[in-house]
């Protein structure tokens, strides 16, 4: 690691600390991931197990966010190896007040996110209308078709550089083509899914290369009823991009500018906390309204966000960079 790779902050596991450090990088409302279980437990050969460790993790989080329920939001997990048990998760999340819940990018590696399997989980968030949201994942392979999730390019790899370059948005790439290539999004007109922590500067050309596969392989998603990118522009997909990203002016222009969130990554060792708001306040590729779109409403839009703060934190943070370019400029 580096200098710039960031550590362990207390926020990570004290909410009041939390609050305290998203005020420092600008931050009103955080969506938020759980812990380091959620990228192991849908991997488990038990399925009991997985069952226990997401109620676990989902009651440490739901008290997590309790310190103050309108600016902390909870994204659940669910034991998706057992879609049943997964169906009876979703439900209690809901009750909880959770706003979304989490997906592998596979599970055991064979089962890919457009198999029918998982549609009792896709029919359940529908119903609910609850989103849901796909986070990759690395250092959880397993037995392909036996356990783990596989992170692509991991099996190839002694270096985690490479695996986290390679799996991260990969993985991503290749649940978005799976879900959408085997009907998920036809099937389930009102399902809304988040393709996580992989980046967005792939998508034009994903979404393009797709289409042009349906164009010329198109018996072989027969489920399939629209053009990739056509759901891609649509109500039903989202993803979230790096703070320091270029190039999101072409992702808006070629895939909607509804199609892109903002995300902290906090505090994880390749995060810019504090100053991942900073990064896309200055970036010169956006307009004002389309970072005011990847800021806030298109996350406040997706995940349908009510009764919310009065913003504040932006003014904050404000205050801390300013004061911080202050001092460089007389040292």
């Amino acid at each position: 690691m580096t200098e710039k790779a960031r550590g362990f902050r207390a926020g990570m596991v004290d909410p009041v600390a939390r609050l305290s450090d998203m005020d420092a990088e600008g931050i009103d409302v955080a969506i938020l991931f759980g812990t380091q279980i959620a990228l192991t437990v849908n991997g488990l050969m038990n399925k009991e197990l997985a069952a226990v460790l997401c109620r676990a993790v989902n009651d440490w989080l739901i008290e997590y966010c309790s310190a103050d329920t309108t600016r902390l939001l909870a994204v659940g997990l669910i034991p998706c190896q057992d879609p049943p048990a997964a169906v009876k998760e979703l439900e209690y999340l809901k009750k909880a007040g959770a706003i979304t819940a989490m997906l592998p990018t596979n599970v055991y590696g064979l089962n890919n996110l457009g198999d029918r399997m998982f549609d009792p989980i896709y029919d359940c968030a529908q119903s609910l209308e609850m989103p849901l949201s796909v986070h990759p994942q690395t250092g959880h392979d397993g037995v392909l078709g036996v356990s783990g999730v596989m992170g692509a390019g991991s099996e190839r790899f002694r270096k985690y550089a490479y695996v986290h370059m390679t799996a991260f948005p990969f993985e991503l790439m290749i649940a978005m083509m799976h879900m959408i290539g085997e009907g998920v999004f036809d099937r389930y007109p009102k399902l809304r899914v988040g393709f996580m922590e992989g980046g967005a500067g792939w998508l034009p050309f994903w979404a393009e290369r797709f289409d042009e596969h349906i164009e010329k392989l198109a018996p072989q998603m027969p489920d399939l009823k629209r053009r990739a990118s056509d759901i891609i522009r649509g109500e039903q997909v989202t993803l979230t991009c790096e703070s320091e990203e270029t190039g999101l002016d072409r992702v808006f222009a070629a895939n909607g500018d509804s199609t892109v969130m903002y995300a902290s990554d906090y505090c994880h060792w390749d995060c810019h906390f504090p100053y991942s708001v900073k990064d896309v306040v200055d970036g010169a590729d956006l307009t004002f309204a389309q970072k005011e779109r990847l800021l806030s409403k298109n996350a406040v839009e997706f995940f349908k966000l009510k009764n919310l703060p009065q913003p504040s934190a932006l003014k904050i943070a404000r205050r801390s960079w300013n004061g911080q370019e202050a001092k460089a400029a007389s040292a």
